[in-house]
């Protein structure tokens, strides 16, 4: 059955978002980018004056977003003082002063002090700039204004991608039935060929040997049992059906269960090629194996 006209809420957990906003003057710009990661992590990268915001910011992208790594980053810029940047004065007084009671407490002559000043103004915990001073009400609700827009941004971005991994996973998970199916008629009868093979090898050590019949049967339904895979294929077909289901519906944050998924369905290629002595059957083993790679590393930027 064709997904191609398919609506899938996949969504990736790369992507980026950005947005500016103007408030009397000055420049506020968000951006946002976002990658892998188990749990819902943001960190904000902004200037001291937009320390008041940072928890109202990760609020925002929760409201979006279940899983990723998020980094924000805030600036402000304004116009008028063009990125000035100009001494922070009342730390080089004091600073000063720290430097006059020392040449007074030890009697050391004074006139280096245009040295002093300009080592110490040149300090970076010394200078101020526009991004450093306190935001108004307005700036700050421009601000939040702003990361929403960029969140919004995020989201579609990662929507946009996750469509493009259903439609990859979605191709692969139906080469993995297909060679599901080719493993199941390989191994149709399995027990006959088993059973012909041990009359072959009889025949080999002697004519004169007799043959018991039913103890031939007996061992032929034992090795048959150990080589038998239906069991390991009923199962494989019952998860490839439930991570099919799950990658079609429409329920949000499905990355964890799809990454379950995989590792179930990794679990019974791996039994089935283990108990398989059919080099055909071992042949597909691997072939599903490397088709299952492919899908658990798309799984990863599943959120």
């Amino acid at each position: 059955m064709s997904n191609t006209h398919h609506v899938s809420s996949l969504r990736s957990m790369t992507g980026f978002g950005r947005s500016s906003v103007t408030v009397e003057g000055v420049d506020i710009d968000v951006e946002i980018r976002s990658v892998n990661s188990r749990f819902l992590e943001v960190v904000v990268k902004a200037p001291r004056s937009f320390s008041s915001v940072e928890r109202e910011v990760k609020g925002v992208l929760q409201r979006l977003h279940r899983r990723g790594r998020f980094e924000v980053l805030l600036s402000r810029r304004d116009r008028a003082v063009q990125g000035e940047v100009e001494p922070a004065w009342e730390e080089l007084d004091r600073a000063v002063a720290r430097y006059t009671a020392a040449c007074k407490r030890y009697g050391a002559r004074g006139d280096t002090l245009t040295t002093f000043l300009a080592n110490v103004a040149m300090r970076q915990d010394m200078m101020s700039s526009a991004d450093d001073q306190v935001l108004d009400e307005q700036e700050l609700s421009s601000t939040i204004e702003a990361v929403h827009e960029a969140s919004r941004q995020l989201a579609r971005a990662r929507e946009v991608e996750g469509r493009g991994l259903f439609e990859d996973i979605s191709s692969r998970v139906g080469t993995l039935r297909r060679i599901r199916d080719q493993i199941g008629q390989a191994m149709s009868g399995a027990a006959a060929r088993l059973r012909d093979r041990m009359r072959e090898r009889l025949k080999l050590l002697t004519d004169e040997v007799k043959v018991d019949p039913v103890r031939l049967a007996e061992e032929v339904a034992l090795l048959a049992d150990r080589v038998d895979v239906a069991e390991e294929l009923s199962r494989l077909e019952i998860h490839l059906g439930e991570f099919s289901k799950t990658l079609h519906g429409h329920a949000d944050g499905v990355g964890r269960k799809l990454d379950f998924l995989t590792q179930e369905i990794g679990r019974e290629l791996n039994t089935i090629g283990s108990k398989a002595q059919d080099a055909t059957v071992q042949g597909f083993v691997v072939d599903a194996k490397t088709e299952l790679e492919r899908i658990r590393e798309q799984v990863q930027n599943v959120e």
